[in-house]
Parts: structure tokens; C-alpha cells; sequence
């Protein structure tokens, strides 16, 4: 039985359309692996509050506050250092920089 002859895709034979899902989904790849790795680099008591914070059902900040032992009140101001520190970690705001300079 003959072989049927196997076009290896490259960017001349892919469509528009998928070309630029497959752009999207590498895209989004790389964010995501950008940010796996700076969460890394936060402490685990900061990784702790954001992992409750993302939480789905969303955790009570009453909740979190008994889970991490700390006041309620600073939740939000906690939350908004934890993401400073993510969006100025070397990848991640590389990534930023680009899609501002692209949009």
C-alpha cells in the first residue's frame, strides 16, 4: 500500500487563522510559564495567600485571615505587594513590556 506523502507544516502552509491560534496558545504558554516561575520566588507565606486568594469557590478574607494568621485588613494590601513582586520579576515584566509595545 503506498505511503501517503507527509507535508511537515511550517509558516508558508499553515492558514492565517491557525497560525495565529497557534501563536496565541504559545503565547500563553510562555505567561504562564513566566509566571509559575516568579511565584516561585515569593515566600511560601506569600505563595499561601495567593493560592487562597485564586481559589475557586473564592476563600473569605475571614477565612484567610484564621488560615494565615494575619488581620483581615491587610489581606488587600498583602495581595497587592505579592503582585508587585510578580509583575516586576525579569520574565514577567519583560513579557509586560512586550505587549505593551505590541498593542
Amino acid at each position: 500500500m503506498p505511503h501517503a506523502a507527509r507535508h511537515e507544516p511550517d509558516a508558508e502552509n499553515i492558514p492565517d487563522g491557525q497560525a495565529e491560534t497557534i501563536e496565541q496558545g504559545l503565547l500563553a504558554a510562555e505567561r504562564y510559564a513566566a509566571l509559575r516561575e516568579a511565584f516561585t520566588h515569593l515566600s511560601p507565606r506569600d505563595q499561601q495567600l495567593i493560592t487562597l486568594l485564586i481559589e475557586d469557590p473564592p476563600v473569605p478574607y475571614a477565612e484567610i485571615s484564621t488560615r494565615l494568621g494575619i488581620p483581615a485588613g491587610s489581606i488587600g494590601p498583602n495581595r497587592r505587594r505579592c503582585l508587585d513582586k510578580l509583575r516586576y520579576h525579569p520574565p514577567i515584566a519583560e513579557l509586560i513590556s512586550a505587549e505593551a509595545q505590541t498593542a
